[in-house]
Formats: C-alpha cells, sequence, structure tokens
C-alpha cells in the first residue's frame, strides 16, 4: 500500500519543496493552505490554520480519500520582525497561533493513525529556536516553543513506534522574510539555502530516523560560537540590524 503524508504550508517554500520530494519518492501527497498549489498533488486542502475550526475540516477532509497517514510534516509559519516595545499583541497571537498552536493541535487530531502506521512527525523549526535574535524576539519564543514540543513528544510517543524530526532552518531563499509580520526589515544574510536540496536532506534524515537536523549545515557552528560569546554576539547582531532600523 502506498504510503500518505500530509504537509501544511504545501504551496510555497518548504511545504512545495517537500511535496515534490516525497511524491517523487512514491508517497501519496496531501497538502494543506490557503491557496492553490501551482503543482500536483493527490488532494488539497484550502484552509486557514489560524482558524480554530481548521482541525476538524483537515481531518474530515483527508478521511475522505485517505485511511492511513505516514507522515506528518507540520510546516507552515510565519515571520515577524519588530521590537518587544512596539509588537502588536494581534501580531503576536497570529504569530503563535500558526507557529505553535497549529502544530500542537493537529498533531493531536492525527496521532491516532500515526499510531496505527508507526509513522513520523516532522515538525518545521528554525535556528530562530536556538538562538535568540534581536527584533525578533516573538519569532525567536514561538520557535524555542516548537522545539520543546518536539522533544518531549517524541519521548512521549516513542512507546508507539512513532519518531519525531525536528528540523532547525536557516536561510532559505523562500521569499519567507517577504511574507512576514512586523514593521521591521531584516538584514540580508548571506548563503542561503536551496529548497530542494534542503528537502533532500529532511527525506534522508525521515529515512534515518534522525532527531534533528540543521539546514544549512553551518548554522550548527553560528549557533555555538555565539553561545561560547554571547555579548559579542550581541554586539554584532545589533550593529546590522541598526543598518536597517
Amino acid at each position: 500500500m502506498e504510503k500518505v503524508v500530509l504537509i501544511t504550508g504545501v504551496s510555497k517554500g518548504l511545504g512545495k519543496a517537500l511535496a515534490l520530494k516525497f511524491k517523487k519518492e512514491g508517497f501519496k501527497v496531501c497538502g494543506v493552505s490557503r491557496s492553490e498549489p501551482d503543482f500536483e498533488i493527490d488532494k488539497h486542502i484550502k484552509a486557514d490554520l489560524l482558524k480554530k475550526e481548521y482541525t476538524g475540516f483537515i481531518f474530515e477532509e483527508f478521511s475522505k480519500s485517505f485511511e492511513r497517514l505516514d507522515v506528518l510534516i507540520n510546516n507552515a509559519g510565519i515571520g515577524l520582525y519588530e521590537s518587544w516595545e512596539n509588537i502588536k499583541e494581534e501580531d503576536l497571537r497570529k504569530l503563535f497561533e500558526l507557529n505553535f498552536f497549529s502544530y500542537v493541535f493537529l498533531t493531536q487530531k492525527f496521532l491516532n493513525l500515526l499510531k496505527e502506521t508507526k509513522g513520523s512527525i516532522i515538525n518545521v523549526s528554525s535556528v530562530a529556536g536556538k538562538l535568540y535574535v534581536p527584533y525578533m524576539g516573538a519569532y525567536c519564543s514561538s520557535k524555542f516553543a516548537l522545539n520543546a514540543f518536539s522533544d518531549s513528544l517524541r519521548a512521549e510517543v516513542k512507546p508507539y513506534g512513532i519518531h519525531v524530526l525536528n528540523l532547525i532552518v536557516g536561510r532559505i531563499n523562500t521569499g519567507f522574510s517577504k511574507r512576514a509580520l512586523g514593521s521591521m526589515k531584516p538584514p540580508e544574510t548571506p548563503f542561503g539555502g536551496n529548497p530542494e536540496k534542503f528537502a533532500e536532506a529532511v527525506y534522508k534524515a525521515y529515512l534515518k530516523k534522525k532527531r534533528e537536523i540543521t539546514y544549512p549545515y553551518w548554522y550548527k557552528f553560528f549557533i555555538l560560537l555565539a553561545n561560547l560569546f554571547p555579548d559579542l554576539y550581541d554586539s554584532i547582531s545589533l550593529k546590522k540590524w541598526k543598518k536597517y532600523t
């Protein structure tokens, strides 16, 4: 029987790259997004993940076409570039609703199906969940919370044979920043990764049942240096942002 993957935020960026990769590997792909994908998948569910009723609706629509789920990829997300002093409550709540709560509630809804297949949950987190960034504190907070969710969930579902892979994602050329909330423009970051290569790395990690990967890999060293020299990191980060504030 063909395996099935469900991917949120499927219409563009990382979601699109992951959908094309898993489809290439023989999976049936069910995607969730507000906009219609410009590529072919087995089923698209149009849904706004910010609305409370989305979990039940997505599950019902998914169940009309599929009897099993092998991989759940929580990918939908949004950025927020703003100081804590000026951040709007509406933006902060929207950020956490999409970047954290949607991951939790969708996972809860599909957990029984994943227990039946001893499937995998893949959560798309961020380097910002390992390393605080000035003027990105809200986004960092949502991803720090997501990392804690992934790690604690992994321990809880291990007895059921379910695997949890957490993705620590750095800059990838997808236009993510252009769609972000907030009034500030982020500093330019060189050496952005490639979405297709990212999807290849994720699929390999999924097959090997890794707990976590960082992509692009060189961000590991950046995180390490920042943790070893926090005062220097603060100075460099603020100086970089001041060019854009």
